[in-house]
């Protein structure tokens, strides 16, 4: 049931960030405007280096084998975009 509260929370506090499942991954950066990079993995096991900038970037057009999970490694001020295999 939502509340009073929930209603003055903006949905894109609500949103979830991080990996959101069939390739997309979503970076809240707090208004900050910053890229951040990315280890990615697919279904073998394999990893490879995206950066992304704020709000959802679709990964799975550049990798060939499905998706099964991203997350920061760390780094950050990099371009956008896919970086290859780690």
């Amino acid at each position: 049931m939502a509340t009073a509260a929930d209603a003055a929370v903006p949905l894109r506090v609500k949103e979830r960030c991080g990996y959101l499942d069939w390739g997309k991954y979503r970076h809240c950066d707090g208004g900050t405007g910053s890229h951040v990079m990315l280890d990615v993995q697919d279904i073998w096991g394999t990893i490879y280096h995206y950066c992304v900038g704020p709000g959802v970037t679709d990964l799975q057009p550049v990798i060939r084998w499905r998706l099964t999970g991203a997350w920061w490694n760390g780094g950050v001020g990099c371009d956008p975009g896919y970086y290859g295999p780690a």
